[in-house]
């Protein structure tokens, strides 16, 4: 397939096919997740330990068996070893290691907690990757047998210390990923999504049915327009979030006052798109009713209200995506009631971060869902906006 995004790219208002569109929205979502990868891989290593008994598990794992969890192995009779420290000796971390002692060979263990319970070496693993397994021979190189019953593994892991920033921070894509299945079945992700979907709606639909008259009657009235106008001003300023403890004041934390935040927000962002859309019906309609003899109620009912009603549709479309955003305020109390909002305030406290990134895809994917089904229903209530001359 030939590329030829180059062509004319920066063309002012030119028309873009299909294919380049792709590509040209593939593209900064690819590079994203590239430094992201970037950002949160560290390098790798690999040592060999004797194969134990493994956390969870009666037979050692097959090669190729990856923990995205810790693991602990358990060797028996088996002791640790640690150097003596002086102040005298400049000793690396190297050095300054234990040393695993099992059936008269030795492991370096660096970085790897190990704790040692009477005859048993327990050693904890940071997830990783067994990659194979070896058997040493009966003899090394200087010729001093070797215990040949010690089979080894050899362990691949990430040392997350030499990440960029570390995973409480920002976890790479596979942490996050990984923990999908978790966050769906045992967090209930489609349960708090629900919950979320139908505060957002309830919000949105009491302050629909509270704006849409007063916007009427302000797009319509230039008296009534004029008394609500400092009102609608003075809300215009009104920081959202500061909504949050005076709802709570008003309604306590219960269901109650999770709607009636959304209603707020909701008439705050509606109320002036409505009168608005309404002020922008131009005069030629109304002239030409008010010759036709066409009395107040009539101009709103048949002339303001159908010519407006594209445009506060629109309006009711990108309020209801706002919604999406308020969501996480009207959950940030009262977060054993679900939501998605209660998802990302637990994962932050308590983890797993990774769970936060998730819940925040999983909103923006709903959001999306939502608007595409507002598009096909405007697409359905106005087809002529669709028709080209």
């Amino acid at each position: 397939m030939k590329i030829d995004t180059h062509k004319n790219f920066f063309g002012i208002r030119t028309e873009v096919n299909l294919k380049d569109k792709i590509i040209l929205g593939v593209a900064p979502i690819i590079l994203l997740l590239f430094l992201w990868y970037l950002l949160t891989s560290g390098s790798a290593k690999t040592i060999k330990l004797p194969v134990g008994t493994f956390e969870g598990t009666q037979i050692a794992p097959n090669e190729g068996t990856f923990f995205k969890d810790k693991i602990r192995l358990t060797l028996e009779e088996a002791d640790v070893l640690y150097p003596e420290i002086s102040e005298e000796d400049d000793n690396d971390e190297n050095d300054l290691s234990p040393t695993l002692s099992y059936k008269n060979r030795q492991f370096s263990l660096i970085g790897l907690p190990v704790i040692k319970r009477g005859k048993n070496v327990v050693i904890t693993l940071p997830p990783g990757k067994i990659t194979g397994y070896s058997k040493p021979a009966a003899a090394n190189e200087s010729g001093e047998n070797e215990s040949s019953d010690v089979k080894l593994f050899e362990y691949k892991y990430e040392v997350v210390e030499t990440r960029v920033f570390a995973p409480v921070i920002l976890p790479s894509p596979f942490e996050v990923f990984s923990s999908l299945p978790q966050l769906w079945s045992l967090r209930l992700l489609p349960k708090n999504i629900l919950y979320s979907f139908l505060r957002v709606s309830a919000g949105f639909l009491t302050a629909f049915i509270v704006v849409f008259p007063i916007a009427l009657l302000m797009g319509t009235f230039s008296k009534i327009k004029a008394l609500f106008s400092p009102l609608v001003l003075f809300s215009g300023y009104l920081p959202i979030p500061a909504l949050v403890p005076l709802t709570m004041c008003l309604f306590g934390t219960n269901e109650t006052q999770k709607i009636m935040f959304l209603a707020i927000g909701f008439a705050i962002y509606l109320l002036p798109l409505f009168v608005k859309a309404i002020d922008d019906v131009d005069n030629v309609y109304l002239q030409t009713g008010y010759t036709l003899g066409a009395n107040k109620y009539q101009t709103l009912n048949k002339i303001l209200l159908p010519v407006a009603m594209p445009s506060i549709f629109d309006a009711m479309r990108m309020g209801f995506g706002v919604g999406w955003g308020y969501i996480i305020l009207a959950e940030m109390v009262d977060m054993g009631s679900y939501g998605v909002g209660a998802l990302i305030l637990t994962s932050q406290r308590r983890g797993p971060r990774e769970d936060i990134y998730l819940v925040l895809i999983a909103i923006v994917v709903m959001a999306f869902i939502t608007d595409k089904i507002w598009e096909k229903c405007g697409e359905r209530l106005f087809p002529y906006r669709s028709l080209k001359r």
